[in-house]
């Protein structure tokens, strides 16, 4: 990515941070179409997620200092169609089984394992606080899923569904923990030819 798309990348982001999405949000998803050529952004959605019992023991591990586990990719979930994806309805107590197994036996779903491009940004959500909200992004790469299945225009591909994952062991996939999943309010975004989606994850502790 070109220094002038990354600073167009953040100028168009940092714009965004004034939306007021609501005091009783504590956690939050934005997913968009960027341009990695231009820093153009298009398609914002934003919507609400879950966090998974497996989100419980990730912060337990942080908290006590194991730092490998501390969040380090986002997943970005698709499907290979030219009608509407079937969308899942997530329950608290799946974890990274449902990407690692119930993905891997569907013929047009996959998802797009993505490290997290920048260090995570901290924030204040009030005059109330001097750091309690954080900020993860990442940026798709690539044109094939864990599973093989082709992430391109080319294939239809849309995606539905997002993810912030721990990675203690960030080369191996398998070892992977959920700590956020999302499907919740936002119609499938399809992957553009010249551009990639972006997602950006908010945590917010009060």
């Amino acid at each position: 990515m070109t220094p002038k798309a990354t600073q167009a990348l953040h100028a168009n982001l940092a714009a965004l941070d004034p939306v007021d999405l609501g005091k009783d949000m504590a956690t939050w998803w934005r997913i968009f179409l960027f341009n990695p050529e231009t820093g153009h952004v298009k398609m914002l959605v934003e919507q609400k997620n879950i966090i998974p019992y497996q989100g419980a023991d990730i912060l337990a591990r942080v908290l006590a200092g194991d730092e490998t586990y501390a969040p380090g990719a986002m997943f970005f979930e698709f499907e290979n169609t030219v009608g509407v994806p079937s969308v899942p309805t997530p329950a608290r107590d799946e974890g990274i089984e449902y990407y690692l197994s119930t993905l891997a036996l569907s013929a047009v779903k996959d998802y797009v394992r993505v490290p997290l491009v920048v260090t995570p940004a901290l924030s204040a959500s009030s005059s109330d606080y001097d750091g309690n909200q954080v900020t993860f992004f990442a940026i798709t790469a690539g044109v094939t899923g864990i599973h093989g299945k082709t992430f391109d225009s080319a294939v239809n591909s849309k995606v539905y569904g997002v993810a912030l994952a721990a990675t203690p062991t960030p080369t191996s996939y398998t070892q992977d923990l959920l700590f956020s999943r999302s499907y919740d309010g936002f119609d499938p975004v399809p992957k553009e030819d010249g551009y990639q989606l972006g997602g950006q994850y908010i945590i917010r502790f009060r």
